[in-house]
């Protein structure tokens, strides 16, 4: 969802980043330029209790999941951080996500943070919309 917003002024990042979930988004794209939200998730989920992404459980995922979709994904896309495709939970780098990364940095500096694990993208990033299977043209 774009609002028009310009770069987020200083302000601005620094409200976005008063949230943890929205912090770890963030530091999740500075290693990697897509995500699936079940991998995001996992990995925050992970990430907020200090343990590995194999001993999360489904519900504690499903609980970020949801926080994810409802509430810190759509305020990162309304200032273009990230692009959230809600059909196939795709999430990409948005086009100013550059423009704060330095200050992403040093906040992911400041906190003790284990690298992002590699989780397979279980989704085709923006995937063509599905055919309707009788339109034989």
């Amino acid at each position: 969802m774009d609002i028009g917003v310009a770069n987020p002024d200083l302000d601005t990042i620094y409200e976005l980043l008063s949230e943890s979930r929205r912090r770890y988004v963030l530091y999740y794209f500075l290693e990697s330029q897509h995500a699936n939200i079940d991998g995001l998730a996992l990995q925050i989920s992970a990430w907020e209790q200090d343990i590995s992404i194999e001993s999360v459980t489904e519900d504690e995922k499903e609980a970020v999941t949801l926080s994810l979709i409802h509430k810190h994904l759509p305020r990162l896309a309304d200032h273009d951080l990230i692009t959230y495709d809600q059909r196939s939970g795709d999430i990409v780098i948005g086009n100013d996500f550059d423009s704060v990364r330095s200050t992403v940095i040093r906040a992911r500096d400041t906190e003790s943070i284990d690298p992002v694990v590699s989780n397979p993208t279980e989704s085709f990033l923006y995937s063509d919309p599905l055919a309707d299977p009788t339109d034989t043209e």
